[in-house]
């Protein structure tokens, strides 16, 4: 098992961004002392030597209709998480994220007498109020990203504590805006608009053809003469053919360089998610879309009390960017907002100015250092 003085942690992170926010708390791990880490692991989980146990790939599903046909593997996972804590006996269990998964396994593990740390708390503010107070059941502490989830979960008895986004020690550009129009061919007149349509195949089929039509309305595409650029972010995994039609319409398609497409374009149409927030904290003007299946949608309505879906505007408790989604969320509106921007440099103006709300609500640096304080003082 180790020295005395060797922490063993188990860690379960249940897709993508979990796994690199839960490699960073890691790494701040490591710094303070010896540990051993095992857990549900991605690619970067596996980059600073967590031990796997499983593939967060195991755990990916979209929407509620796609829930069934994963449930043997989940249900697979769940019982190697277990199997694995009995063998190796943590002195914690850390949670990262991924409520679908982690809620379940969360009390299971509880009732073996493993300690819980739950990292990024599951957003039950928005759909299940309810659930925050069954988690002062067995989660011991909830690291919080968000100052307004704090009082939420105190309220109902969860030791919680704000920790600060991970996004602010980390957000940075991959290239500068000179390198970056470079790479693209445009000179420094050209006016670019980035269109993220999603991280997985199902978002892309969906969201994408509304980008490539508001592009149309808006303008030819193509050089600084003719009119604004759309640069698509394409996200890692996918394969070339999930961006065909884009680039048929005229549109460029770009690999690794989300960031610098939300840092230096001069607008931006992001489908919800983690990175709407991101291209607020850089401060340029989006437009927050969302399509899914009609029966996904029908059971997310019955579910999420918010008014607001964009973490951007459930951050700063306003509207400062506009949201489209499902029949809402057509070429000629998203054409609507884009024009206004690109026309009007004081419209611009005043949006990155409401969004320097959100990086002045999100804290300071140091999220993974202070959270991985936290969970050490807990394991001391």
């Amino acid at each position: 098992m180790g020295d005395r003085d060797e922490r063993r942690l188990l860690i379960v992170a249940g897709e993508t961004s979990g796994d690199h926010h839960a490699a960073r708390l890691v790494q701040a791990l490591r710094g303070l002392g010896r540990c051993r880490v095992r857990g549900v692991t991605g690619p970067a989980l596996r980059a600073v030597d967590v031990e796997p146990v499983a593939d967060v790939a195991e755990l990916a599903v979209l929407g509620f209709s796609g829930l069934l046909s994963r449930l043997p593997r989940i249900w697979s996972v769940y019982r190697r998480v277990l199997a694995e804590a009995r063998r190796f006996r943590p002195q914690a269990a850390v949670l990262v994220d991924s409520p679908g998964f982690n809620l379940r396994i969360g009390p299971a593990l509880k009732r073996l007498g493993i300690p819980i740390f739950y990292y990024i708390a599951p957003q039950v503010w928005a759909w299940d109020p309810g659930r925050a107070a069954t988690m002062a059941a067995w989660v011991d502490r909830l690291a919080v990203l968000f100052p307004f989830e704090e009082p939420i979960f105190r309220a109902v008895g969860v030791e919680t504590r704000f920790v600060g986004h991970p996004l602010l020690d980390e957000l940075a550009p991959e290239v500068d805006a000179g390198s970056f129009r470079r790479e693209l061919g445009l000179g420094p007149a050209a006016r670019l608009v980035g269109l993220l349509p999603g991280s997985r195949a199902q978002e892309v089929a969906r969201i994408l053809p509304v980008l490539t039509t508001a592009m149309t309305l808006v303008g030819r595409r193509g050089s600084p003469e003719s009119g604004p650029v759309g640069v698509v972010a394409a996200a890692p995994g996918l394969p070339a053919a999930a961006y065909e039609g884009a680039r048929a319409s005229g549109l460029r398609v770009v690999a690794g360089r989300t960031r610098a497409v939300q840092a230096h374009a001069d607008a931006c149409v992001v489908a919800s998610g983690t990175a709407t927030l991101e291209t607020a904290l850089f401060g340029t003007p989006h437009v927050i879309v969302y399509r899914t299946s009609w029966a996904n949608y029908g059971i997310a309505r019955g579910l999420v009390r918010l008014r607001r879906i964009g973490l951007p505007n459930i951050v700063a408790g306003e509207d400062v960017v506009p949201e489209l989604v499902q029949d809402a969320c057509t070429g000629p509106a998203v054409a609507a907002c884009l024009a206004d921007w690109l026309a009007d440099p004081g419209a611009a103006a005043a949006v990155r100015q409401h969004l320097g709300v959100v990086r002045a609500r999100l804290g300071a640096p140091g999220a993974s250092r202070r959270a991985a304080a936290w969970l050490w003082e807990m394991v001391a």
